[in-house]
């Protein structure tokens, strides 16, 4: 096998060790099944290194899938840490012998959407790496009840996303008759315009259920809130980014003539600026830690689309790498913030902040982490989400229209809205009040595999800020997601 092919096996092995994975925990004692978190953590892990290896030693090699790669190296990483976090975390007696096996399948279906090659393989993929992860919500259901609600309400909302994308997928077959993504644009080159406008508006709105844009957010805080943290860190990272591609991918299956890229690129921007202003709103004055941070997530996506949406208005490559790089680094910065808040609300018994004050001074190592993703998510230097932004201010910059100055001032707007929430929590965490305990009476050890996933996730946050040019990769990645097809 070929290093594309060895790298696009990739998904399919992780699927298949889930498998294994389920019949290895049933077989482990409860007092040993943590083991199957570690197990699952360095299977990702080693998988990492493969593809690592492939995009730094095979990148000139011909039909490389770097949107593939990237997107793998993503789900990996990030999955690797969280199934490391979750083996400290779960209940022995649990069913955890279905949460390792789901929380394979998941990441399995992320990871292989960006080889896809074809709109309903895309589809399939992403139902692939979603259906787990609402099982997944549920899984504290005994613990915490609302979590059920929580699963249930994404699992609607969903569903109705998926069959919106599915019907836009449909229009696109019946005018093109294939659903091949290079031979799409050249087959729907003399279509109806409208249809094809159509189809692709039911793609970003099914799509964008699942990536929790303003208004169609509604079920993204509670599930955020309620899923183990571990399912939580892949939902930030992993499968939204499979989604984001997915979407995308299928966007560039579209033709690039007349006004329907500017259209699609006009569409995106709207709902990416209401989805950051809203989503920024909404988490200022929220008492639960978990609530500020999903609801940051939702305003995270507004930056991360405005990106694709100046690539596609504009015709600015800048704006799809910018899109990208940001998405990247804001995956691995809100899981971080996640699994920081988890541990966090562990040691205080309670997830509401004012009741966590001085736990980032208590515990300085993931203190200190914590801080870091949160600079790094409100923009501050040395930080990869400083570079994000700043390549989303360039790319607004570069266009010299005054639509795209006007779309970098509401994004510095939006940095600037943020810091009223952002300030207040790190005051909070990192600063003990008059009544602050100081004592570790009755509290919960942190377990050693959260704290490492922290520090990972810190560690690469800071390295990304401060040696941008080590991810070339994510430019030719971006490169690939072009209207016109596949490049």
């Amino acid at each position: 096998m070929n290093p594309p092919e060895i790298a696009a096996f990739m998904p399919i092995l992780i699927g298949l060790c889930g498998i294994a994975m389920y019949f290895i925990t049933r077989l482990l004692p409860a007092n040993l099944r943590h083991w199957s978190g570690t197990l699952t953590g360095f299977l990702l892990l080693a998988v990492f290194g493969l593809l690592l290896s492939v995009i730094i030693q095979h990148a000139a090699y011909p039909a490389i899938s770097f949107i593939g790669l990237t997107g793998g190296l993503l789900v990996t990483g990030i999955g690797a840490v969280a199934a490391w976090s979750s083996a400290g975390n779960l209940d022995p007696k649990g069913p955890v012998q279905f949460y390792y096996p789901l929380f394979l399948f998941a990441l399995a279906g992320a990871m292989a959407v960006g080889f896809a090659t074809d709109l309903f393989t895309i589809f399939v993929l992403v139902e692939l790496s979603a259906v787990p992860v609402y099982a997944l919500c549920a899984y504290r259901h005994q613990e915490d009840p609302l979590a059920l609600s929580a699963a249930i309400k994404y699992l609607l909302q969903g569903v109705a996303g998926t069959l919106t994308a599915l019907l836009g997928i449909a229009v696109l077959f019946v005018l093109g008759h294939t659903l091949s993504i290079s031979q799409l644009p050249s087959a729907l080159a003399g279509a109806d315009p409208l249809p094809v406008l159509f189809a692709a508006i039911l793609i970003v709105v099914g799509y964008g259920v699942k990536l929790g844009i303003v208004p169609l957010h509604t079920w993204l805080p509670d599930a955020y809130a309620r899923a183990p943290v571990g399912v939580t860190a892949i939902m930030v990272g992993p499968t939204k980014i499979g989604v984001l591609i997915a979407m995308f991918l299928s966007l560039s299956a579209l033709p690039a003539t007349g006004t329907l890229p500017r259209t699609l690129g006009m569409v995106i921007l709207f709902f990416a600026v209401v989805t950051m202003t809203a989503g920024n709103l909404l988490a200022l004055n929220q008492p639960d830690l978990r609530y500020v941070l999903s609801y940051s997530s939702i305003a995270q996506m507004g930056y991360i689309l405005l990106g694709f949406g100046i690539g596609l208005f504009y015709n600015l490559p800048l704006g799809f790498t910018a899109g990208l790089y940001y998405a990247i680094a804001y995956a691995m910065m809100k899981a971080g913030a996640f699994l920081s808040m988890d541990a966090f609300a562990r040691d205080a018994g309670s997830y509401e902040t004012a009741r966590m004050r001085g736990q980032g001074a208590k515990h300085s190592v993931i203190g200190i982490s914590f801080d870091i993703f949160i600079f790094g998510l409100s923009g501050v230097p040395l930080t990869s989400g400083f570079l994000g932004k700043l390549l989303l201010e360039q790319a607004g910059m570069v266009t010299a229209t005054m639509s795209g100055v006007i779309l970098a001032l509401i994004l510095a707007l939006n940095c600037v809205l943020s810091l009223g929430y952002y300030v207040p929590l790190i005051s909070t965490l990192m600063f003990y009040g008059p009544e602050g305990d100081r004592s570790p009476v009755n509290r919960k050890t942190i377990p050693l595999p959260v704290i490492s996933a922290i520090i990972f996730l810190a560690v690469v946050t800071v390295y990304m800020g401060l040696f941008p040019e080590s991810f070339e990769w994510i430019s030719r990645a971006a490169a690939q997601i072009f209207m016109g097809g596949v490049l």
